[in-house]
């Protein structure tokens, strides 16, 4: 009998440390959180350092440098775009705005035609860009372009599996034999 109460105690101190072990930590008081969203100064460094990086991947000639500027004003004005949106989205969330059908389709078409503007604007700036660059450049210009994360879908999928754990109502895939 005494055996098994001391099973059982050790297995309650187990249990217990377990939990205790499982609990998330405290945010650091007074210290920046890991989900402030970024400010406009914060975005351009950003973007500062993306366009740095593309062209330090490149390592473009001069004559490539030449034609770069169009292209770096262009990636600007979708960043610009993407921050004013952004901002936006956290005004309207602060509001607790509920937009109604209409609202919400003309704000879509709105961006809509602001990202068809910007891509038009890249599009038309690359293309010379583009035809300056070896097969080297060419290959890597689209992994430099975005940031080697393997595009938007790769970024939303590392997001939810940080915020929420896993995907959500998806199985995990069997190993594979």
């Amino acid at each position: 009998m005494k055996t098994f109460a001391i099973l059982s105690a050790a297995s309650a101190l187990a249990l217990a440390g377990t939990l205790a072990y499982a609990q998330p930590a405290p945010p650091p008081a007074g210290g920046p959180r890991a989900h402030e969203p970024m400010s406009r100064a914060d975005v351009e460094s950003l973007t500062d350092a993306r366009i740095a990086g593309i062209q330090a991947g490149l390592k473009l000639t001069p004559d490539q440098q030449k034609l770069w500027p169009p292209v770096e004003k262009a990636l600007r004005s979708i960043s610009a775009t993407r921050a004013e949106r952004m901002e936006a989205f956290r005004a309207r969330a602060n509001a607790k705005e509920h937009p109604d059908l209409m609202a919400r389709l003309d704000r879509a078409a709105t961006f809509s035609t602001k990202n068809g503007e910007n891509l038009t604007a890249l599009s038309t700036a690359m293309k010379p860009f583009w035809a300056s660059l070896d097969d080297r450049q060419k290959k890597l210009l689209p992994v430099l372009m975005h940031e080697g994360r393997g595009g938007r879908m790769a970024a939303r999928e590392h997001w939810r599996m940080e915020h929420h754990g896993g995907m959500q109502g998806q199985q995990p895939a069997a190993p594979k034999q």
